[in-house]
């Protein structure tokens, strides 16, 4: 793979950015161009919630049958790492909650280059707690 251009850095950082507001809206066909056809997607650290999804058909339904999604995503500190062929991307998401709470959680992606532009091939999805206090 040829070295990442400008164009590609921002274009992923669009891509993080198109995710948070395709998700917030329930827009399926913005949505549809965040992700590969074939995606994985797993969530760590939610607890009953915690699940492997594969399949961006699978991903959609998962997502719009949700009650407890955040309602708002903000996609912060958006990295991106390219080493040999593989391009990752790294980034933080704050997520508005119903009746006002908030979490964060990180987003650790592989990203690829389709006929479509950047798309998010792998994503996990892992939640921000505090760290516990040591046990004596």
């Amino acid at each position: 793979m040829e070295a990442l251009t400008a164009a590609d850095r921002i274009e992923l950082h669009e891509l993080a950015a198109r995710y948070g507001n395709a998700i917030d809206e329930r827009d399926w066909v913005c949505f549809a161009s965040v992700f590969t056809e074939d995606c994985r997607y797993e969530l760590a650290g939610f607890g009953r919630l915690d699940t492997v999804l594969r399949g961006r058909d699978t991903l959609r339904d998962f997502m719009a049958a949700s009650t407890t999604h955040p309602v708002a995503h903000h996609v912060t500190n958006v990295e991106v790492i390219a080493i040999g062929d593989v391009v990752t991307m790294r980034s933080k998401i704050i997520g508005t909650l119903s009746g006002g709470y908030s979490g964060s959680a990180d987003y650790r992606d592989v990203v690829t280059m389709t006929d479509e532009g950047w798309q998010i091939a792998e994503r996990v999805v892992t939640l921000r707690r505090p760290p516990r206090p040591p046990i004596d």
